[in-house]
């Protein structure tokens, strides 16, 4: 098996654990008028208790780690993305309108690989079908 294989296996064994540790009753309807919402950027509230509105076209800051133990010292990149469509977050539950909730509004890959150009990094993200 290839490095770019086991990663992609590694990273689908977090993505599955990840939603298999989600609770079956989604948030109630309500949510966004009991819960603060809040902007990335903006402060979170003392007691941790929010949802995340993330805003269709609005930059959001990245940081990108490699680290493991076949490296001598981790590497690390900042980027900025923006999202095509707003959605909100909370705990591990996702909407696109606010109201109907899942654990999965969008997915996502990541592939990493060595070329005589050096290391190649690819993370897809792409909504539910």
């Amino acid at each position: 098996m290839t490095s770019r294989g086991i990663w992609k296996l590694v990273i689908g064994g977090c993505l599955i654990a990840l939603s298999g540790c989600a609770t079956a009753v989604g948030p109630p309807e309500d949510l966004l008028k009991r819960v603060p919402v809040i902007e990335i950027g903006q402060s979170e509230p003392a007691d941790k208790h929010y949802v995340l509105f993330v805003r269709a076209g609005k930059p959001v800051p990245m940081q990108l780690t490699v680290k493991g133990p076949l490296l001598v010292q981790p590497g690390q990149a900042a980027t900025q993305i923006q999202f095509t469509q707003s959605f909100y977050i909370y705990r591990d539950w996702s909407s696109l309108d606010g109201i109907n909730w899942t654990h999965r509004v969008f997915e996502g890959a990541a592939s990493i690989g060595l070329a005589a150009k050096g290391g190649i990094v690819e993370i897809a993200v792409d909504r539910t079908r």
